[in-house]
């Protein structure tokens, strides 16, 4: 195995061997950081091909990434989540990526980014979740590493699966934190989706796409627009005087 590869692999057995699971996902964050030549980190639950639910993120720079894909539908993430294979942009000033709203994006907001990797978490046939990994400096991966990569993130999904799956069968909360973020960035979002459906009788998923389009045109992250939403609907239509 690779220097890479050994070094990941024994961070990522390190952080399962604790037993605090609420802080479970940032530290296997933190393995993937500490152990692969990437600056920074997130990692994201796949719950349907289409919708990715963030777990954690070792930076500002992370979480950004992370909206701005779930702002735009679109993204290395969500490409890795729905294939179940890596997707990896080493150099993204030199090639641009395929990605018509994500891709300028991307560069507006994140101007330092450099090299843009994408990892499933797979579980056999089933992505259970992503590492989306950002570079500062572009980088090429030869393939013994991609492979030792793919090799310890298999191990990595197997962990997140034992301490996420059993929740998932009794219908309970995962308990991992840090949850005010999650909460802000993707439980607001899908609280305001609602409202917004209601008040203009429209479908959830509809209300949603509204809400990114919103985002998109505007510049604004989703999340402060959805925080917009839920004040006018909790303080109701003003009275003119």
């Amino acid at each position: 195995m690779t220097p890479f590869g050994s070094r990941t692999a024994r961070l990522v057995r390190a952080a399962a061997r604790e037993r605090d699971d609420a802080r479970l996902p940032q530290r296997l964050c933190a393995a993937i950081r500490h152990g692969l030549p990437v600056d920074d980190v997130s990692l994201c639950l796949a719950t349907t091909p289409a919708d990715r639910q963030l777990l954690a993120a070792t930076g500002p720079a992370a979480l950004r990434l992370e909206e701005v894909q779930y702002e735009t539908g679109e993204g290395p993430g969500p490409e890795a989540a729905a294939t179940g294979r890596p997707v990896l942009y080493p150099d993204v000033r030199a090639h641009p990526m395929p990605y018509p709203f994500f891709a300028p994006r991307l560069h507006e907001e994140l101007e330092h980014a450099a090299a843009v990797f994408a990892f499933p978490l797979n579980l056999g046939p089933r992505t259970l979740a992503t590492a989306d990994c950002l570079r500062y400096q572009p980088l090429r991966l030869d393939d013994p590493t991609l492979d030792d990569t793919m090799q310890v993130l298999e191990e990595t999904a197997a962990v997140l699966a034992d301490r996420c799956l059993p929740y998932f069968a009794r219908d309970a909360p995962l308990p991992w934190r840090p949850a005010r973020l999650i909460d802000d960035h993707w439980g607001t979002t899908y609280r305001a989706a609602g409202a917004l459906a209601g008040l203009l009788s429209i479908s959830v998923s509809e209300a949603l796409a509204r809400l990114r389009a919103s985002a998109f045109t505007t510049g604004r992250p989703l999340p402060a627009l959805a925080r917009e939403v839920l004040k006018r609907h909790r303080e109701g239509p003003h009275e003119e005087g």
